[in-house]
């Protein structure tokens, strides 16, 4: 039977696709950005290197603020306002050189053997350009009493980040703290001597030097456990009260 005209017709039964979502895609984490060098710093940075070259170049002593600031391109008393003295650049130039001698162990692997060639030989390689300047005052960096001696007071925080970097490295190697305290201030006094031996040292990149520390080390690393012993014990002891009395005292390193 025809259906009667005007009737609604039942609408056709359709399933309607959703649109199929996209993965989501994991976020990735920001990027850290290197944190921009502030313009103090890039002057104070200037005013570094052009001294550096010229301690190099004349030498200490012979080079005036004068002479760096016309280098770096500064007045006088811009160059005073960053650097109060020529000592206060040499500082400045030590600590620049323990934040790369921490950043050199942080990348050394290995034992306590391989880490401790790595700190030794990062440390006389880094001081290899200063030769010439460091040798000019290497009568001041031997003299305790002087703010340039790595024994002074001046000096204390740098020395006791150096420190740390070896302490770490003995802490690693299974010490006691009492084991890592003496272990780490005597190979500080060994690296110290070290660097006033390749001031001096000629041979084609300082191989003497560095050959003079690997031996030391091979023999100085097998014996580190035997601090731990009664007679490791004992001679630590006498080692630490010879110091004192030489008017040379261990500073604890810094947190490790």
């Amino acid at each position: 039977m025809s259906r009667e005209r005007g009737a609604a017709r039942p609408a056709a039964h359709r399933t309607r696709r959703r649109p199929e979502r996209k993965a989501r895609r994991p976020e990735r984490p920001p990027v850290q950005a290197e944190p921009a060098e502030t313009k103090r710093d890039a002057t104070r940075r200037r005013l570094l290197d052009r001294a550096l070259a010229l301690f190099q170049q004349r030498g200490v002593e012979a080079t005036t603020m004068r002479d760096i600031a016309r280098a770096a391109g500064l007045s006088l008393g811009a160059a005073y306002y960053h650097f109060p003295s020529k000592d206060a650049l040499i500082f400045a130039y030590y600590e620049a050189n323990t934040a790369e001698q921490e950043a050199a162990a942080a990348r050394a692997t290995g034992g306590v053997r391989e880490r401790l060639g790595a700190d030794f030989h990062a440390k006389l390689g880094s001081v290899r350009p200063y030769r010439r300047m460091l040798a000019a005052i290497i009568s001041r960096l031997a003299d305790p009493g002087d703010p340039l001696s790595a024994l002074s007071a001046h000096q204390r925080a740098v020395r006791e980040r150096a420190i740390a970097v070896l302490a770490r490295i003995l802490r690693d190697a299974g010490l006691s703290p009492d084991s890592v305290s003496l272990g780490a201030g005597a190979l500080w006094l060994f690296q110290m001597a070290a660097l006033l031996l390749s001031v001096h040292d000629e041979s084609p990149g300082g191989a003497r030097t560095h050959r003079l520390v690997d031996d030391a080390l091979d023999l100085i690393a097998p014996m580190l456990p035997v601090l731990d012993t009664p007679l490791g014990r004992e001679l630590t002891t006498r080692i630490v009260a010879a110091l004192d009395r030489a008017g040379i005292a261990l500073p604890a390193p810094l947190s490790i």
